[in-house]
């Protein structure tokens, strides 16, 4: 555990500066929201900016683990550790969802101190516009984790096929993220997916917003996972047997 925690303050030291810079962001776009807000005499423009930003923490876990990665294949620290390779990516992920959850939380603690004193203004879309929030936030962190799984296994494979082709590893790892994405997309958009995924449906009427109510899918959450895990998996074992091979 003490090792495991070594590694998780390491893999901090890498990505704080971008963590920092992050929060930072996160100042300048709450300023940016007060500004629309009274340069169009509009309390709903506000949350053009605060939705955006919420948006690009999808972005976040893949970052700050490719950025850990490369960091250390600069400084070759990577295959020098004695580790398994489960544990050392575990620490990059686990590292990047923490700043991402941190991140978010001082997002939302902006949002709701621009947003109280334009209460009497919103009064009308006060409840559902929190729920969608919320209905985000944990929806931003899975896709994010989603993400980081495919950059960590292009990763592995980059780092495999470098010893191999060489400077052509880049052109070879790019056509099988192309490849694999249309094929993920392709299996998602299939009848098929849709017969076997489509259950447990779960719907989120938010109406004083949405006409709708989103429609969410506990099987498509279940082969998410499962491309996880998978992808995980398979990082790992590309590292522990190719890489370091």
């Amino acid at each position: 555990m003490r090792q495991w925690s070594a590694l998780f303050i390491k893999d901090f030291k890498l990505t704080r500066s971008m963590f920092f810079i992050g929060i930072v962001m996160n100042v300048l776009i709450a300023m940016l929201t007060l500004f629309l807000e009274r340069a169009a005499d509009d309390s709903l423009l506000m949350f053009v900016p605060l939705a955006i930003a919420a948006a690009i923490h999808v972005i976040y876990v893949p970052l700050f683990v490719f950025v850990g990665l490369k960091s250390e294949g600069n400084l070759h620290l990577w295959l020098s550790n004695p580790q398994p390779a489960v544990k050392l990516l575990l620490s990059k992920v686990a590292n990047s969802l923490l700043m991402v959850v941190i991140s978010l939380v001082l997002l939302y603690g902006f949002s709701r101190l621009l947003i109280v004193p334009k209460f009497n203004l919103i009064e009308p879309y006060w409840t559902d516009t929190w729920k969608v929030g919320w209905f985000i936030f944990p929806n931003v962190i899975w896709i994010s984790i989603e993400l980081s799984a495919w950059v960590m296994v292009l990763w592995a494979l980059y780092q495999y096929l470098k010893l191999k082709i060489g400077r052509w590893s880049w052109a070879a790892v790019a056509g099988a993220a192309i490849l694999s994405g249309s094929l993920n997309a392709l299996i998602k958009s299939s009848a098929l997916y849709r017969y076997v995924m489509n259950w447990g449906s779960i719907a989120y009427p938010f109406p004083t917003i949405l006409s709708k109510p989103i429609q969410t899918y506990v099987g498509g959450y279940v082969y998410d996972l499962i491309m996880i895990v998978g992808l995980f998996i398979l990082t790992a074992w590309l590292v522990d047997n190719k890489v370091e091979g």
